[in-house]
């Protein structure tokens, strides 16, 4: 018998491949967990929306852990569980600046993912999303900073500059002063969520609701988003195609992501 009971799976650069599929040998392999009583869930900086399809080809029965963490959401009853969104007085002062400086964005709502500008980050979501099942499709709203502060949450907020060093120069003047903690997912893109959202607090929150102690739930991941989690868990996996920070934070390293890391990783110490 398996010492683990949940398996907790960051999506980008983890369980999908450069292609943005999952493999066959790790649905499998995931599966294979299932059918031994382990749990299955996804913990991602994705919006709901895009995260969905793959836990319904996965068949799983969990909560999605979203948005960095920001929020739980049920894929049955197609509703959010809980959650911390951005505060109101601190976002408007960033939109305003935004404004001024013409800073790009992508807003994960509760009913659609909102955005500002980041035209070719919104044709890759339209064009992804036209080839998903109906009930999968991602809802695009494009936005001013006066209709994010009318929407009753913004859960996460990711700002894109097309020049990197315009956009650090903007956190480090304006952003650094609000309370947000930050993500850099990208030298040209940031992610913004409310201080204590982490994917490492929603997945302690998760397993305490579930009664898993978090040292018999097992992580994987590849990026500094995952580290929370890392930290916490009684396995972290690292990617093989993560950073060596990232690897260095880790348990144990598995394979690429195109190398079916985690159906690898989970042969090894799990199964």
């Amino acid at each position: 018998m398996t010492q683990y009971k949940a398996i907790a799976l960051d999506m980008d650069g983890t369980l999908l491949t450069r292609d943005h599929r999952i493999s066959s040998a790790t649905r499998a392999a995931l599966a294979e967990a299932r059918s031994r009583g382990i749990k299955v869930l996804l913990v991602t900086g994705r919006h709901f929306m895009t995260a969905r399809p793959f836990h319904h080809e996965l068949g799983l029965d969990t909560p999605i852990i979203c948005s960095n963490g920001a929020y739980l959401y049920d894929p049955a009853g197609d509703r959010i569980l809980c959650g911390d969104p951005l505060a109101s007085e601190p976002l408007s002062r960033l939109l305003a600046a935004m404004a001024e400086e013409e800073v790009e964005a992508l807003a994960h709502l509760s009913h659609g993912i909102g955005h500002i500008g980041c035209e070719p980050y919104v044709t890759r979501i339209r064009d992804w999303s036209a080839n998903a099942a109906q009930q999968h499709r991602v809802q695009l709203l494009p936005q001013s900073g006066a209709d994010l502060l009318a929407q009753p949450q913004v859960w996460k907020l990711e700002l894109f500059g097309q020049e990197p060093a315009r956009l650090h120069d903007f956190v480090s003047r304006v952003v650094e002063s609000l309370p947000f903690t930050q993500d850099w997912a990208a030298p040209y893109a940031v992610e913004l969520v409310q201080p204590g959202c982490s994917k490492g607090n929603r997945l302690a929150q998760w397993a305490a609701g579930e009664g898993i102690p978090l040292e018999q739930v097992v992580a994987f991941g590849d990026n500094n988003n995952d580290i929370s989690m890392f930290e916490r868990v009684g396995l972290a996996v690292a990617m093989g195609n993560a950073a060596q920070q990232i690897q260095g934070m880790a348990h144990k390293v598995t394979a690429d992501h195109n190398e079916d890391g985690i159906a690898l990783g989970l042969a090894r110490w799990v199964l």
